[in-house]
């Protein structure tokens, strides 16, 4: 691959405006300079262009696309095949890069040419920009990546750093799985690499009610149980069901999808436990899926905690409903 610099910093904004100016600087003021910063905005209808625009205008290392809005998928890949390094490096418009990230970044892959995927550590900051408590900790060897898939992603994704040959190799990100697109690109990528994570806290990480993880919780869970699905039909040697798929079919034609009788259990399965987190899941439609399961006898760890959550989040109705069921299945079985 014909290369000018050694990393593209590749980077989706739709309405960043808020934070995507300290994004931006916070890769320009790296301690490693030999980057493109490339930023795509995703038909933006704040004044992220301007911003942006303005940036481009007085650093020559972004190379800066505006169009309309088709969304993270879509951007992430364009971005991907715009790449002239060898290395891509992610970044979320609303995160901060401590200043030696890439280097750190660089200088390991470097010496470690078998890994193909590395994230780091990561501070929390809270939607005000805060510095929260460092708790979570992501895995520090490929082993423990790899078995840490089963439960997630084992890096987190603006942080990492990833050869551009493996991920053009593997066709970047699934349209499928939209919220979860990620999750799906480890797994894939745990076939035919090895994924792992620096110890320093590399990144500032933004967490929100507005981001992902929240706003769009039940499809992200409903995405990462079909991505672990597949990435096991792929183990056994048959050919993924979704590299063309533009969506994810519903809960109801699993079953037909896989040729089982137990895929869509599952799948409703992982989206009630991620229900139990999930103030957003509980409010919403996903509720009547998280009360047949208990009525089904299904019930699921901590629901005696769900219960005051929704009490201590003013829904009343739904605590007494939950708690009727969850009775009703003890006294069944007494």
């Amino acid at each position: 691959m014909a290369t000018g610099c050694a990393v593209s910093v590749i980077m989706s904004v739709y309405n960043g405006a808020p934070h995507v100016y300290a994004s931006v600087q916070s890769i320009l003021r790296q301690s490693f300079t030999d980057f493109e910063l490339l930023i795509l905005n995703d038909g933006s209808t704040d004044n992220s262009s301007q911003i942006l625009n303005s940036l481009a205008d007085c650093d020559s290392r972004i190379r800066l696309i505006e169009r309309e809005n088709r969304g993270l998928v879509a951007s992430l890949n364009e971005l991907i095949a715009a790449a002239k390094s060898p290395l891509l490096a992610r970044m979320d418009s609303d995160d901060i890069a401590m200043p030696d990230r890439l280097a750190r970044q660089v200088d390991f892959m470097a010496a470690n040419p078998v890994i193909g995927i590395l994230g780091s550590n990561t501070h929390d900051l809270d939607e005000n920009g805060f510095l929260q408590s460092a708790v979570e900790t992501y895995p520090l060897s490929p082993e423990d990546a790899r078995v840490g898939l089963r439960s997630g992603p084992p890096v987190c994704h603006p942080s990492v750093m990833m050869r551009t040959d493996l991920i053009r190799s593997l066709g970047g990100y699934r349209a499928a799985f939209r919220h979860a697109e990620d999750y799906d690109l480890w797994l894939r990528a745990s076939s035919v690499t090895d994924i792992t994570n620096l110890p320093q806290r590399l990144l500032l990480y933004r967490r929100s009610p507005q981001q992902i993880s929240q706003k769009h919780a039940a499809e992200q869970a409903k995405a990462a149980a079909v991505a672990w699905l597949d990435h096991v039909r792929c183990g056994e040697g048959r050919a993924s069901l979704f590299d063309d798929m533009p969506h994810l079919p519903h809960y109801d034609d699993l079953d037909a999808l896989f040729g089982n009788d137990y895929a869509s259990a599952y799948v409703r399965r992982k989206v009630v436990e991620r229900m139990r987190y999930s103030n957003e899941m509980l409010k919403g439609p996903e509720f009547s899926m998280m009360l047949h399961q208990v009525r089904a006898g299904e019930g699921f760890d901590g629901i005696g905690r769900t219960i005051l959550r929704l009490g201590r989040k003013g829904r009343m109705v739904r605590a007494v409903v939950l708690a009727s069921a969850a009775a009703g299945i003890l006294i069944s079985g007494s």
